[in-house]
């Protein structure tokens, strides 16, 4: 499924997303600025978090609350080794299958268990992106 849109139609790629997904556990591919984060937070409001949402570069996963469920914000972009993913409880939380949003998956999808979302973000130009949403299911 891909969609096209310009950096002040967010809500309808947020919308489009929600509706296109098969899974709460939603990997974002895109190059640096291609707007992974800005999605990610428009898509949380959009589930219910009332809470800053902000890239987890340096925590590496951010939790947010939404109408009494969690919602995990991971940034794997520094991650040079998956052990160090254990030692926070990565994994773990993927398991939980609660809303998981993972930006550069490139180093675990191999280790992801199905099902998932992947979402790839191209920049078109300044201001218009497009998104490719593939499931896959068990």
């Amino acid at each position: 499924m891909i969609f096209s849109y310009h950096l002040n139609e967010i809500n309808d790629a947020s919308d489009f997303i929600l509706n296109n997904i098969k899974s709460k556990t939603v990997l974002f591919d895109g190059d640096l600025g291609s707007g992974k984060t800005t999605l990610i937070k428009n898509i949380s409001i959009k589930i219910g978090s009332k809470d800053n949402v902000s890239s987890p570069t340096f925590p590496i996963v951010n939790v947010y609350e939404s109408n009494n469920e969690k919602i995990y914000h991971a940034d794997l972009y520094r991650i040079d080794n998956i052990l160090d993913l254990n030692e926070i409880g990565f994994f773990e939380i993927i398991s939980e299958k609660k809303w998981i949003f993972v930006e550069w998956p490139k180093k675990i999808i191999e280790y992801i268990e199905y099902p998932y979302s992947h979402i790839k973000i191209k920049i078109d130009d300044s201001l218009k992106r497009t998104l490719e949403i593939k499931n896959y299911e068990i």
